[in-house]
């Protein structure tokens, strides 16, 4: 099952996080997403998603 264009789920295996997000974040506007979900696996992904949460609460709002 695909999924949603707004719904992006990746593994991150080199911290490398914030780089993939910021071009996530870039895509999604450029697609004109309405609305997205991010999901971390691996690392200190509850602190990235956090963080992450928190600029995407910015951009969408």
């Amino acid at each position: 099952m695909a999924a949603s264009p707004g719904r992006q789920h990746f593994v991150d295996t080199n911290n490398q996080k914030i780089v993939v997000v910021v071009q996530m974040i870039t895509h999604l506007k450029q697609a004109g997403a309405e609305r997205t979900e991010v999901f971390f696996v691996g690392g200190n992904s509850a602190v990235v998603q956090g963080a992450i949460d928190a600029v995407f609460g910015r951009l969408w709002s």
